[in-house]
């Protein structure tokens, strides 16, 4: 079985990050090679806890499983400090694999995840990062975008940092429209679904890891991103129940 590795916080509800990479990678064929930097109390309204592990623990847990298995892709979730960052940025090296970074810096329910901001050596190694319309703007420094021309611009300003690509989730906007937006260099291409007005907790992570899935397949970018967003859709269109059941299939 191919494996991805998974690097991000555990979540005591399993609603959210490691445990969701898991259910995700599970659902395309794939293993994971779960690294904790952080293990978080947390129910599906709030996160009462968190316990950052320290950096030689996690330069220890990366070390192993490279040591054990070379994975298809990298995904990467919650950190909690620059420092972290660094440290990750360090231990996966010249990782021959695609990565993708989910930039979690706060909880669904508000609780800060990231302590500072991402450093360059970081995003320089990820083949895309996949912010959302609050994360753009925190990492930017800018108003959260509304506008394509302001996406655009928080975009370029991400890939001058070091992002080689960068899907900006607009399902924090407003419409009756869903638009995620890819850049990759000058190349623009636009993902849009039905919004559905349900809020519901391990998106940005599940969304992440499915196109960490596709790359690892072999899957195009465009083509990982496109898939991504329509599983997702599929998901949030059902209950948790019976997505939990569908996706497993």
């Amino acid at each position: 079985m191919n494996m991805i590795m998974t690097i991000g916080g555990t979540d005591s509800s399993g609603g959210a990050g490691l445990t969701r990479d898991a259910f995700i990678a599970q659902h395309f064929g794939l293993g994971t090679m779960p690294i904790v930097t952080a293990v978080t109390a947390q129910s599906h309204q709030l996160v009462k806890s968190v316990q950052m592990m320290t950096a030689n623990f996690i330069v220890d847990q990366i070390t192993a499983a490279l040591a054990s298995e070379t994975p298809a892709a990298i995904k990467i979730g919650m950190l909690g400090t620059p420092e972290i960052a660094e440290t990750v940025a360090d231990a996966i090296g010249a990782a021959s694999c695609p990565i993708v970074i989910d930039p979690v810096l706060k909880s669904t329910s508000g609780r800060d995840l990231m302590s500072g901001p991402f450093p360059p050596s970081l995003l320089s190694k990820a083949d895309i990062i996949t912010p959302n319309l609050f994360e753009a703007a925190a990492m930017t420094h800018l108003p959260v975008a509304m506008s394509p021309p302001n996406i655009r611009k928080q975009a370029e300003i991400l890939q001058a940092n070091g992002a080689k690509a960068v899907l900006i989730k607009g399902g924090h906007a407003t419409g009756v429209a869903s638009t995620d937006y890819l850049f990759q260099g000058t190349t623009i291409q636009a993902f849009s679904s039905q919004r559905l007005n349900k809020d519901m907790r391990g998106t940005g992570c599940a969304l992440a890891t499915a196109i960490a899935c596709g790359l690892a397949q072999g899957n195009a970018l465009s083509h990982a991103c496109d898939r991504a967003k329509s599983l997702i859709f599929d998901w949030i269109s059902e209950d948790e129940t019976n997505a939990r059941t569908e996706l497993a299939d």
